[in-house]
This record gives structure tokens, sequence and C-alpha cells, in this order.
């Protein structure tokens, strides 16, 4: 619009004479040729809208981690306009709802990417009308992608149709184009021209979908989502079926005489003069591996032949299907894109996605092969995976979403997308991504050298009941500009820290919370700080440090309190000793809700009083009895890959090297956030080892902390006072949960039945308001395993104090029974090691 005006300013100024005498005239742009559509879909060109994007450098370089460097294209890169043509176009169809925000920028939109061939006019059909291919529309008022919440877009992609392409005139001069600025060409549009500020999914099929692994990737913080159907994260040598196949296509096009007379420069001959038999050519070979083999093994004779190509048909009917969609194309267009994909991988940074993402493919699809995309998968934090045949091979990408819809993997992904970007009010400004670094050495601590939170940590000194002054790392943030906002404290659990939670703190924030985050003494960035100060520091002590920093050195006088696992234990006990401190309790996975004895066997014959109180001040008494179980000397022995192994449920045959599926573990789900915690434990093994002998040693110390105060034959125990708890409780537990109850120390076995039932019924007894969900498919991380759903039911809490108990897998699984498939960790309890996560 600038732009514009600054021009029409220009020409109503007077020139002088001599002015006018000495400028050159302005050149004047190409006018692109008529070569080939805008539309595929040419009925519906109508809805097809254009931008213009100027000065936009195509063919350059992009440094991820340098995002202004090609704000407007790759460093390097050439501007059509340099070449004499005018400025990049971009195309799309745009319908639904645009959600604005204060700043009247859309909040709500959905991109769709075009695939290989096809442009906005073709997703249009597919999805939003439905085709007997797709088998129905997914977009639209009330489908998966509903048009009453959000604000469609479907994309066309640099280099075909409506967008800039070498057949609009440059031809072989029209620079060579990738994936990235594909991507980044559509960025620019949405950006200044529509006005959107953050996208809630991005998906596409095919073509489409590889470009959604690349939003992903250039653009982590703009989506809420990612889905891409049935796509590749690399095209290069990589993925050698499908460069080999691609790398077919060009050289039949390239066969062609008509290109080896020109040498490809035949825009100036009509069109039927062209290069048009390399390109059916092209498409034949395409087409003799898009389809599942057995499909076309089954096929009439009739109905192939018209895909097959002939130099010399000899029949109308021969070839005439791939003839006829050659003179819709052009070489050189078709070229460029190939070779758009045939250095493309963009393996190693898929790390880089942060979006909530839901991969789908076909098993059987022959050009991007399934092994590759559960490569892809693997690499791409938490993503969850939804595949399945099609007799029409890759082609099963149009229909996929809407066979699978009501998945329960598709509805809860669905529904997440659909909860954060319904419940974002503000942006977490001062979030960055969490981390662990690769170089760690012994030299430097490595919570302060190693370690990046999510969010700023502050650091204090709070002193406990006995006058110890701790260390104490926290986060305190808010995102918003209310005087008194509601107020979460998150309490984390045995050998995690506060970092750890930064899914849950982030969209917390977006929601307009304030949330703050301690690391207990002697964890996470509270540790450093405290390296010479005895482990043996009870629970309650822990309570107190927690006390001083929230109350009475931040003045928050009331606040939700999250307590995980330990965590959970520490809370409920915060809120018997200061109850006019908290106002609800979020319990995720807790200890607390069981009693122990003190003795335990820990051999045949052999017991132990592992939970005498004179231990609690008397580290070296803990360690003469303690040791003799062997724990921390196993823990501190653990190796980089048994730990990977042990947090992901799996066992390794220390000869074979064989892997099988155990029922202890922490992630089902290997999300960002489970990623973070894994690194860090691993991490640790190469850091400081005062820092590492610290971890360990209060890791397993605080098994004891923990049940010293949940003793059976102790009349005041923290389990026996649970009932004068009267705030709001909302309980959370997974269904693979493999710690709790803590059967190798108390013999319990069995979590519903002789832990949360008995829970329950007490609380209702006194009359308390306990909310108890189960969240399936999850184990003692919920928080990681379903690291959005439980985070939103977390802020609903806080807002309401209620929090919606059914979730699509849940609904499934009453109707339908458990899926057969999946991930095999944990039945009922851990074992050996109870407590000992």
């Amino acid at each position: 619009m600038m732009r514009a005006f600054v021009l029409g300013l220009a020409l109503l100024l007077p020139l002088s004479a001599a002015q006018a005498q000495t400028l050159p005239p302005a050149p004047v742009p190409m006018q692109p040729l008529k070569i080939t559509g805008a539309c595929s879909q040419e009925r519906l060109c109508q809805l097809k809208r254009f931008y213009e994007v100027p000065n936009f450098r195509i063919g350059g370089t992009y440094e991820l981690s340098a995002p202004d460097k090609w704000a407007q294209g790759g460093e390097g890169g050439t501007t059509l306009e340099s070449l004499g043509a005018g400025p990049l176009k971009t195309a799309y169809i745009a319908l639904g709802t645009p959600v604005r925000n204060a700043a009247g920028e859309i909040t709500n939109a959905v991109i769709v990417n075009a695939f290989y061939s096809g442009d906005a006019t073709d997703m249009y059909a597919q999805w939003v009308e439905g085709t007997p291919l797709s088998g129905g529309a997914v977009i639209g008022p009330g489908k998966a992608i509903d048009t009453n919440q959000y604000y469609v877009v479907i994309l066309d992609a640099l280099g075909l149709w409506g967008t800039s392409k070498p057949s609009d005139g440059l031809g072989q001069k029209f620079p060579q184009y990738s994936y990235q600025d594909m991507v980044q060409a559509n960025y620019r549009m949405l950006r200044d021209h529509l006005k959107v500020a953050r996208l809630a999914l991005v998906t596409g099929a095919s073509m489409g979908a590889t470009q959604t692994y690349v939003w992903g990737v250039m653009h982590p913080d703009f989506m809420n989502g990612l889905m891409p159907v049935g796509g590749t994260s690399q095209s290069d040598g990589g993925d050698p079926v499908g460069n080999w196949t691609f790398q077919l296509m060009s050289a039949a096009i390239e066969s062609d005489p008509q290109w080896r007379a020109t040498g490809g420069n035949y825009y100036a001959l009509p069109k039927d003069k062209h290069p048009n038999q390399g390109v059916a050519f092209g498409w034949s070979v395409l087409l003799l591996t898009g389809f599942d083999f057995d499909f076309r093994s089954q096929q009439d004779w009739a109905k192939v032949q018209p895909d097959i190509f002939y130099w010399n048909p000899p029949t109308p009917q021969a070839g005439a299907s791939v003839n006829k969609r050659a003179l819709l194309f052009d070489a050189v267009d078709l070229l460029w894109r190939n070779r758009a994909g045939e250095q493309y991988n963009i393996n190693d940074e898929l790390k880089r996605i942060r979006a909530r993402t839901l991969v789908m493919h076909i098993e059987n699809d022959q050009w991007l092969t399934f092994d590759r995309a559960k490569r892809t998968v693997e690499r791409v934090p938490g993503a969850d995976f939804v595949h399945e045949t099609s007799p029409v091979a890759h082609y099963g990408v149009f229909s996929i979403l809407k066979n699978r819809e009501f998945d329960p993997t598709v509805a809860a992904f669905l529904g997440d997308v659909s909860r954060l970007t319904r419940n974002q009010e503000l942006t977490a400004k001062s979030y960055r991504t969490p981390s662990v670094a690769a170089d760690i050495t012994p030299d430097k601590s490595f919570w302060n050298s190693f370690v990046t939170y999510p969010f700023p940590v502050k650091k204090t000194t709070a002193k406990d009941s006995r006058g110890i002054a701790w260390d104490i790392g926290y986060m305190d943030e808010y995102a918003g500009t209310a005087k008194d906002p509601d107020v979460l404290v998150i309490i984390h659990g045995k050998g995690a820290f506060g970092g750890h939670y930064g899914n849950i703190m982030r969209i917390a924030l977006e929601r307009g919370l304030r949330v703050i985050a301690v690391d207990l003494p002697h964890y996470g960035m509270s540790g450093p700080g405290n390296l010479d100060k005895s482990p043996a520091r009870t629970m309650q002590e822990m309570r107190e440090v927690v006390h001083e920093v929230v109350v009475n050195q931040l003045k928050v006088q009331k606040a939700a309190y999250l307590g995980h696992s330990m965590g959970g234990q520490i809370v409920l006990g915060y809120a018997l000793t200061w109850p006019e401190a908290v106002t609800r309790l979020i319990l995720e996975a807790p200890a607390g809700l069981e009693e122990y004895p003190r003795e335990v066997t820990v051999a045949p014959g052999k017991k132990l009083d592992l939970f005498d109180p004179a231990f609690a001040h008397d580290f070296d008494k803990w360690k003469a009895t303690w040791d003799q179980t062997g724990l921390r000397e196993r823990e501190k022995s653990l190796t980089a890959q048994q730990v990977d192994d042990f947090f992901h449920f799996r066992r390794r045959d220390p000869v074979t090297g064989a892997v099988t599926p155990q029922r202890s573990g922490y992630f089902v789900r290997d999300s960002e956030y489970a990623r973070l915690h894994t690194a860090q434990r691993i991490g640790m093994i190469k850091g400081d080892p005062r820092e590492f002998q610290q971890w360990v040693d209060v890791f397993i110390f605080d098994i004891y902390a923990m049940v010293s105060e949940l003793q059976e034959k102790d009349p005041q125990s923290l389990y026996k006072r649970l009932t004068d708890i009267k705030i709001p409780i909302f309980l959370a537990f997974g269904d693979k949960e493999p710690f709790i109850p803590g059967t190798a120390f108390n013999g319990l076995n069995d979590l519903s039945r002789q832990l949360i039932l008995p829970f329950m019924r007490r609380m209702n007894a006194a009359g308390r308001d306990v909310q108890l969900k189960i969240y399936p498919g999850t184990a003692h991380f919920i928080h990681t395993d379903e690291p959005v759903a439980f985070a939103q039911d977390v802020v609903d809490f806080v807002e309401t104090g209620r929090v919606a108990t059914g979730a699509p897998a849940s609904v499934d699984r009453l109707i339908h029974g458990a899926p057969a498939e999946g991930p095999a960790p944990a039945a009922t309890a851990a074992a050996p090691t109870g407590l000992n996560k």
C-alpha cells in the first residue's frame, strides 16, 4: 500500500526540464506469457486471490538461526525485478471466520499447502468440496478443520499455477527456488497482506506436507499445530527411491527431441511445439509408481494404457491421459520443481519444531516411502503418527484425514490445536527454547553453564526453620497487565527441575496467569549454590523454603499450587501447613497417597530400618544404612544408553544388544520436554562431578524424605491428615503409571483399588471437592506425554475449579476397549524400585 502511495505521489510532483532530460526512462517489467494457467481447476479460479511480494530473493541460503537475514528471501538470492520481471506473485484461496487480536491481526488461521502439481483450487476441490479420491470434505462448517472456528488459507506454491514461475517468460533464467523459498514467500504474504499474527495449524498433502515440515523448522513459534499428510523431510540422497523417481521424470522431460533441439529455450514457439512429449513421458514415469502395484495389476488394460507414454501411440487411447496432462504444464516449470527437491534435507533441523505435531502417512507409498516417514517422526519432538494402507498408494494422502478424523489420536490432536488457538490470550514473550548444550565439560557448573531454562532464572536466598540459608533459583513470569492475576506455583518432582515444566508455564502465561516455578534445594538451579550443604533435609524444610520465596519475598499471598510426583506430596503438606495461602491444588501423579512400614526387606532374610527418624539431618547415618541397598551406586553408574533406554521404557540385553519393552520408564511420548529431561540426566554424567554427586545423593535421599512422613504407625502422618485439606483438588494420573504405588517399599500393587479409590472415598466422606482425571496412553510424566491437554486442564482448573474429564481416547476405549498396539510400558507398578523412578 505504501509503495503504491509513494509511486502515485511521485507521479504528481512536477519535474524540472533538466530532470526530465537526464532521468532514464523507468524500466517496464516484462509481461507474463500465457503458457500455463493461473488455476488448475478453472471453474474455481474466481475464488483465487493474488498478492505481490516486492524484492523477494529467490535461490539464496537460509541460516535458520538468523531469521532476520532471510526475511525477504534467502541470502544471496536473486529478485525477479533484477531480471526484468515483475515482483514475485503469490496466490491463495481464503474461507472461514477470521479472529483478530487488539492489533487487528488474525490469530486463528489454518494454512493448507499445495501438492506437487496442484494449487489452491485443487486442494479446495479435494478437501472443501470433497471428491471420490478424498472421500469427502474435511474443511467446512463442523468439519475436521472447522471454518466456524478457523480462517482457512489454501496456498499456491512458488513455481506453478498462480504464483511466479519460469513459464511466465524467464524460462531457465528463472532463479532455482527451494522449498524454503516457497514457504518464506507465503509467509510474507500472510504477514504483510493478510496480517496473520499466528497460525492455528499448518497442513498439506504430499509436497504440501513437505512444506509443512519446512514451516515448522523455519518458523517454529508461528503455529500451534503441524499436520503433514504424506510428505517428506528429505528428497536428496537421503531418500534414494524418491530421488530416483523424480530424477527419472526429469530425464524423461529432457529426452524430448524439442528440448534437445532448443536446449530448453522454446518459449518463442507455439505451445504445440514445446517439449510436450517429454512432459508426458515424465508424467508416465510418476504414474507407474504413484499407485499401488497390486491396484495397477488388477486394472483393465483400457484403463492403464492412457497413462503409458508412447513416442508413437498405436491408438488414440494410448497415452491419451498423459498427453492431455502434458498440455497443462511446462517443461521448465516441472524441472525447476523437481530440482527444488534434489538437495532438500532438513532432518537435522527437525528438532527445531515446537508445534504440536501429527504426522499422517500411507504405508504403501511408493514415492515417499513409509520407512522414511517413521524416521522423520522419531526426529520430531513428541510427534504422533497415524498411518494406513491405500489401494491408490501415494494418492491415499487425500483421503486419510477423512478416513481417520475420529481416530482418537487425530481427534486428540485436533482438540489440542483448537484449545491452543481458542485459549491463547497473550504472548509469552520471554519464552526461549529450553536446551542442554552438547559440549559439556566437567570444569564448569553444569546447571549454570550448559542448561537453558524456558524462561529467565532469578536467584534469591531463603532460610528454613533451622536457619539454613539456601541459594534458590526460580522463574517468575507474567505476560499480562492485570494488577492481581491468578497465580500458579509449580513444584517439580524428584530428580526433575522447574525448567522441565515450561510447556505448562507457557500455556498458563498465554492464558493470563502469573506462573512461579521454584527449584527445590539441591535441584536444578538451586544446586550449584548449595554444594556445601548436606543433602539431608526434610520435606517440611523444603516447604518452608517455598513459602519463604513465594509468600514472604514475592508477596503472593494466595495461589494455586501444582505438584508433580514428589512435588505433589510437597504441596499436600504445604496446604496443610499454610491453608490460607493455597486456593487450589493440582496433583500430577502425586506421591503422598499411601503409607509405608519403617522396616523393609531388601533381600531374602535381610531387613533394613530404612526410615529411621534419626536420618533426617544425618547424611552419614543415612548412607550407612541406605548404601546397603546399592541404589546410590547404581544410579551413579548408569550409562547414557541405559538412561535413555530406561526413560523410554526399554530394556537392552547387555550381551546381544536386543531391545525389548519394559514395565517402567518415564516417557511414552518423546516430546520436547521429555527430550529436555533426558538430555539433562545424560548431560550430568559429563558435567561437574560435584553437581552430579549432589543430584544422585538427593535423588535417593528423597525417597527417605518422602516415606518418613508417610509412616503407617505414625498417628500424625501426612496421609492421615489429608482430609483436613478443604480446597478443591484436581488429581491426575496416567493409565500407564509405573512408579505409584511404591511396591518395593510397602507391597501395594494396585493404583486404582489401593490408592486412588480409597483416597477418593475418604475425601468424599469428608465433604471435600476432588476431581479425578485419568489420561489414557500416559505414564508418570503426564505433562510431557500430554503436553497440551494436561496444561490446558491445569489452567481450566485454576480459573474455574473444574476440568473436562472426557478425552477422545477415553471415550474410544470405553466403547472399543484398549488398542491392540502401542507403547508397551508399565502395567500397575514398577518393579523393583518403587519410588526410585
